[in-house]
C-alpha cells in the first residue's frame, strides 16, 4: 500500500481511538489503540523500507516498544511496565536524532531553550511530587528522559531545517505535551477531554516524528 494510504489509514484509527475514548466504551481500545502503532509501522517500512541505514532501525524499533507500551497501559496494573516500554521508545529516538548532524554551534538561543526545557521539566515534577508516591523515581527518570528527547531534536534540526526539522521539533514538543497531561490526569487533577487531548497529541507526535525522519532518510538518500 502507498505512504499516502497508509497515512490516510493511520489517522482514520487515531480518529476511531479518540471516539471510543469520548464514547466511554473502553474494551474497543483494544482493538484500536493497539492498532495504532502496527499501521505507523508499515507507513514506515513504505517510506524507508528501501533504505538500507542502521539509524532506520531506531525508527522501528522505537515504535514497536510504543506499541509495547500502548497495549500495556490498557491494563492499569501494567503502569510501570507501560513507563518503561516508551521510556524505551524515547532513548531510541533520542539515540536517532543524535546521529544526525549537530548543528554547527551552540548559541543564546540554545542555552534558553535548554533552559526552558529544564524548568518545565522541574515545574512538573514539582507539581506532580506529592501525590507520586513510590512512583517519583520512575516519573522522575521519565520526565529527564522526555526532556532529553525534545533537546536532541532541538539540537539535531532547529526550527530551521526546513519541513524535515520542523516535523521533527514540533513531534517532540507534542509528545512532552501528551505525557504532561497524561500525568497531570493521572496523578494530579482529572479533568474532562484529559484522554482526548493525550490521545490527539501522542498521535501527532509519533507521525511527525517517524514522517520526518523518513524526509530525513529520504535527503540522505538523494545525497
Amino acid at each position: 500500500m502507498q505512504p499516502k494510504y497508509l497515512a490516510v489509514l493511520y489517522f482514520l484509527v487515531l480518529l476511531a481511538d479518540m471516539a471510543v475514548i469520548a464514547a466511554d466504551i473502553p474494551y474497543a481500545r483494544f482493538a484500536t489503540k493497539p492498532l495504532l502503532m502496527i499501521v505507523l509501522g508499515f507507513f514506515c517500512w513504505a517510506r524507508t523500507g528501501g533504505l538500507h541505514l542502521r539509524a532506520r532501525n531506531l525508527i522501528f524499533a522505537a515504535i514497536i516498544f510504543s506499541w509495547g507500551g500502548d497495549v500495556l497501559l490498557l491494563f492499569p496494573e501494567n503502569f510501570v511496565p507501560g513507563l518503561l516500554s516508551f521510556l524505551t521508545a524515547h532513548a531510541l529516538y533520542i539515540a536517532f536524532f543524535l546521529q544526525v548532524r549537530p548543528r554547527p554551534r551552540i548559541g543564546i538561543p540554545e542555552i534558553a531553550t535548554a533552559a526552558g526545557v529544564a524548568v518545565y521539566a522541574i515545574l512538573l515534577v514539582s507539581l506532580l511530587a506529592p501525590r507520586l508516591g513510590v512512583l517519583k523515581p520512575a516519573v522522575m527518570v521519565y520526565t529527564v528522559v522526555i526532556s532529553v528527547m525534545l533537546l536532541s531534536a532541538l539540537r539535531a534540526f532547529g526550527w530551521q531545517s526546513g519541513i524535515t526539522g520542523r516535523l521533527c521539533v514540533a513531534g517532540a514538543l507534542l509528545f512532552v505535551l501528551s505525557d504532561s497531561v497524561l500525568a497531570v490526569e493521572k496523578f494530579h487533577t482529572a479533568f474532562t477531554g484529559a484522554g482526548l487531548l493525550v490521545m490527539l497529541t501522542y498521535g501527532l507526535a509519533q507521525w511527525m516524528i517517524v514522517e520526518g525522519s523518513a524526509r530525513y532518510f529520504g535527503a540522505l538518500r538523494r545525497k
